[in-house]
């Protein structure tokens, strides 16, 4: 079940939304980018069967309903049902493996300048190096924490991340994190309050 995801979802017979987990060590986080949401929890998975609990954030804001997946694990494929645990939504979530997922981990793949501009154009510079990351936005908002290595085996990265002089989302964020294609860092970080996804750029 450990893995890169990519799909797609219904929600209410609506869709399709964009869908990418990160599955670690019976952890994930996933993002949408048209749904505008990103989401924290746990998996499992075993004898053709797949099983998720996510919390559920507004991307980049504030968390807002919980969900609960059931559904099967077949050949480099997640076909599964949800609902929504306060709402009462919905829908159906397709995933397929990421090869990408199999590439070795090593924290000096990332290291060096990198930078990420949001939807708003935010835009936060940060520089990495033995692991630790370090930098700031355009709003002068402060960013460190660190990246290690899950499994030297595999491409994906336990995150945390203190956010400071930035107001109400200041604190402590964990997460996980890939080097996808393009060398392109992609890091879900979230705690109770808030939930942020960045697609890092080598400068």
């Amino acid at each position: 079940i450990d893995g890169i995801w990519n799909g797609s979802f219904d929600i209410n017979g609506q869709g399709g939304y964009d869908f990418h987990a990160i599955h670690a060590q019976g952890r994930t986080t996933a993002v949408s980018y048209k749904a505008k949401a990103i989401c924290i929890g746990s998996v499992e998975g075993g004898k053709g069967l797949y099983l998720s609990n996510y919390m559920l954030y507004s991307l980049d804001g504030a968390p807002f309903d919980s969900a609960r997946l059931t559904g099967y694990l077949k050949e480099g494929k997640i076909e599964s049902h949800f609902r929504t645990l306060s709402g009462g939504d919905i829908g159906t979530m397709n995933l397929e493996y990421n090869s990408i997922y199999e590439k070795p981990s090593d924290v000096s793949l990332m290291e060096g300048d990198r930078q990420f501009v949001d939807r708003d154009g935010l835009t936060i510079n940060m520089s990495i190096l033995d692991g630790q990351w370090f930098g700031q936005d355009s709003d002068d908002c402060q960013y460190q924490g660190s990246m290690a290595v899950i499994n030297p085996h595999y491409n994906a990265y336990d995150v945390t991340l203190t956010i400071s002089a930035c107001a109400s989302v200041n604190g402590e964020y964990q997460g996980l994190a890939y080097l996808d294609e393009g060398d392109i860092l992609r890091v879900d970080a979230l705690n109770e309050l808030y939930g942020f996804h960045f697609d890092f750029e080598k400068q």
